[in-house]
């Protein structure tokens, strides 16, 4: 049989759950002779090494791994997995995403019954890399993305079409949008299976987690702006939660300045043990949204001129 799906998988100092998340795709219901596992390393300095070679050794399907010695950031590394791709079909999972047994071929299941597509599943939060898959979704999981590259899948050939993740989106933010934009303008119709879900694993917040996280924020706000100068309509500008109505909502997220980062943690531990983790959640993407608004509203008047290619 031919090899029918590559696994794209970019990390960056994840090692303790790229080691979950590499077990979890080499433990798939669909036959290890078809499909292969493409970790691309992004100049990671932590185990990430020692924990790719572990799992390649173990695993019964292929996991190939690309070292980049300098950081290209999440669209680069995607890049380079895509160019050495062998599959049909490309199946994205971030390095903290755990997959169920059924996930990839559910995928597959999709490609084959719709030449012309792009897969789409849940992505549900867990706190447990033990038990994952115990995570129950909710309404604060759902997404109504086209394309989102935390889940999605689409044939090599579709997506070389229409080029690559633009790497202008450095080191990460909006890159998944900008190619989503060009593949639904080719005419893939999205379907949308809910046994293709994924296990989105978040660790507890702590000091040292939420300042990575507001960093991140940060850095999607300094791309958002890349994003709009190539996709400059109301669609994106909606995106982009570049409107007073986004500021509103986000102020009434944060109660209205009661939760701030020197204390979300506190609100998150007491909604979890009130029993309203989903609260908590709220809270803390309140904050999170908060910082990503601060910076875009600060950038709006210096907005960077993107190129217009894929590549």
């Amino acid at each position: 049989m031919s090899l029918a799906v590559s696994v794209i998988t970019p990390t960056r100092n994840r090692a303790p759950v790229l080691a979950r998340c590499l077990h979890h795709l080499a433990a798939q219901s669909l036959p290890p002779d078809r499909y292969e596992v493409l970790v691309v390393d992004d100049a990671s300095t932590d185990e990430t090494r020692a924990v790719v070679e572990t799992a390649a050794r173990d695993a019964r399907p292929p996991i190939r791994a690309f070292w980049l010695r300098d950081r290209m950031g999440v669209p680069g590394a995607r890049n380079h997995a895509i160019r050495e791709a062998r599959g049909d079909v490309l199946v994205f999972v971030d390095s903290d995403n755990l997959a169920p047994p059924a996930f990839l071929q559910a995928h597959l299941a999709i490609h084959e019954t719709h030449p012309a597509a792009v897969g789409r599943g849940p992505v549900i939060l867990t706190r447990s890399l033990e038990r994952p898959f115990a995570a129950r979704g909710s309404i604060l999981d759902l997404s109504t993305a086209y394309f989102d590259t935390d889940n999605a899948s689409v044939r090599r050939a579709h997506l070389l079409r229409v080029g690559l993740f633009d790497e202008i989106f450095y080191p990460y933010g909006w890159e998944g949008l900008d190619l989503g934009f060009r593949l639904r303008a080719l005419g893939l119709r999205r379907i949308y299976r809910r046994d293709a879900a994924l296990f989105h694993y978040h660790e507890e917040v702590s000091p040292e987690s939420l300042a990575g996280l507001l960093t991140k924020e940060e850095e999607r706000a300094r791309t958002a702006w890349l994003f709009y100068e190539k996709h400059p309509t109301l669609e994106a500008r909606l995106a982009l939660q570049f409107t007073p109505f986004h500021l509103a909502l986000n102020g009434a997220q944060r109660l209205f300045g009661l939760v701030r980062p020197d204390n979300v943690e506190a609100w998150v531990r007491r909604a979890d043990r009130s029993g309203a983790p989903g609260l908590g959640r709220l809270l803390l993407s309140g904050v999170l949204n908060a910082r990503y608004l601060a910076h875009l509203h600060a950038n709006a008047h210096v907005r960077p001129h993107a190129r217009t290619d894929g590549d």
